[in-house]
C-alpha cells in the first residue's frame, strides 16, 4: 500500500497540482518592485521544475523563518492590525497600523510597501508610501485616496479598526538625500517620465498639476516654510485645500 501511495504522488496530475499559479495582471502594482510578484512566480516555478525533474518534493519546502512574524519581508505578505482609520475628506483616509513590540517599521524616506487586497475573489496589489516619520515607534501610517471605480478603493473602504491588512516590502533603492539633485535613471522606469529634479516654482507646479489625467491629490513633505510655499503654489494651480495633505 505504501508503494502504491508514493507512486500516486508522482503522477503527472499530482505534480501539476503543486505547480505555482501564475499571477494575474491585477496582482502587479506596476511600481517596479524588486522582487515583483512575477519574479517570485518564476523563482517558485524554477524550484517546482527542479523538484519535478528529480521527483523530490522536499525541494519545494522553504526553510522555516526564525524572524519575528511581524517583521517586513519583500517576498512574503505580513499581517498588520489597523489601530485607527480617519476619514480626512470624502474620499481620502489616513490609516494607522500597529507595529508589535513598539518597534520601528525600518523604512527609509522614499521607500514604499505593497498592500494586498481581495475583492470579488480577485487578488489585487497596490503600492503606498507611509507618511509617518521613519523613526515612528509602534505604528506606521498611510494616506489612501479612494476612487469610485477602484477595486482597491472598495477594499480599503471596507476596513474598520481592528481589521488586519497584509503588506510586503520595503521597496525602493532610490533614497532621498536633502538638497541634493540626482538622476532619474536610478528610478523605476515607470517614474522617470513624470519625475522632476531641481527647484520647485509656480510654473513647475502648474505643469505638474496640468499633466495629470484627473484631479490629483498632492502629498507635501518638508519644513514648515516649504510646505507653506508649496500649498500656496497648489492653490494658485487650481487645487483646493482638500486636495493636498501637508506633513
Amino acid at each position: 500500500m505504501m508503494g502504491e501511495r508514493e507512486e500516486d504522488d508522482d503522477t503527472e496530475e499530482a505534480w501539476l497540482q503543486l505547480r505555482p499559479m501564475e499571477p494575474l495582471p491585477s496582482q502587479c502594482c506596476g511600481s517596479g518592485c524588486s522582487p515583483c510578484v512575477f519574479d517570485l512566480y518564476h523563482r517558485d516555478l524554477a524550484r517546482w521544475e527542479a523538484a519535478r525533474a528529480s521527483k523530490d518534493r522536499s525541494l519545494l519546502r522553504w526553510p522555516e523563518s526564525q524572524s519575528c512574524p511581524s517583521k517586513l519581508n519583500p517576498e512574503t505578505f505580513v499581517a498588520f492590525c489597523i489601530s485607527a482609520m480617519d476619514r480626512l475628506t470624502k474620499d481620502t483616509y489616513r490609516v494607522r497600523f500597529a507595529v508589535p513590540g513598539n518597534s520601528q517599521l525600518g523604512l527609509q524616506p522614499g521607500q514604499h510597501l505593497i498592500l494586498r487586497g481581495i475583492v470579488d475573489d480577485l487578488e489585487i496589489q497596490r503600492a503606498y508610501t507611509p507618511i509617518s516619520p521613519a523613526n515612528a515607534e509602534g505604528y506606521f501610517e498611510v494616506l489612501i485616496k479612494c476612487y469610485e471605480m477602484g477595486l482597491m478603493s472598495r477594499y480599503v473602504e471596507s476596513w474598520r479598526a481592528g481589521d488586519t491588512a497584509f503588506w510586503r516590502g520595503p521597496f525602493g533603492d532610490f533614497f532621498y538625500k536633502p538638497n541634493q539633485e540626482s538622476s532619474s535613471e536610478q528610478l523605476p522606469w515607470s517614474y522617470q517620465e513624470k519625475t522632476h529634479f531641481g527647484r520647485l516654482g509656480q510654473d513647475l507646479i502648474k505643469e505638474l498639476v496640468s499633466c495629470c489625467r484627473r484631479k490629483p491629490f498632492a502629498l507635501v513633505c518638508g519644513s514648515a516654510e516649504f510646505s507653506k510655499d508649496i500649498a500656496r503654489c497648489l492653490l494658485c494651480a487650481g487645487l483646493t485645500e482638500d486636495s493636498y495633505f501637508l506633513f
